[in-house]
């Protein structure tokens, strides 16, 4: 990851992903994502190893970082 991306969470969850997705989208700010997918089997989607970690421009994580606690704390 560059330098001057900051980690701020890991997510286990797709749809708590997708929203903090829409609101970074929404308010602007740089970000990337690495996610950590396991093999899906077709019987059982949901039971599969998901990992993602959001990091933040660190111009950006201030502004970011109570829009994301909230969400998070909103949807846990």
């Amino acid at each position: 990851m560059a330098p001057e991306y900051i980690f701020h969470s890991t997510s286990f969850d797709r749809e708590l992903l997708r929203k903090e997705e829409i609101c970074l989208n929404d308010h602007d700010i740089d970000y990337q994502l690495e996610i950590r997918e396991g093999w899906r089997q077709a019987r059982a989607p949901l039971a599969d190893n998901f990992e993602a970690e959001v990091y933040i421009n660190e111009k950006d994580f201030a502004k970011a970082d109570p829009l994301l606690k909230d969400l998070i704390q909103k949807f846990s």
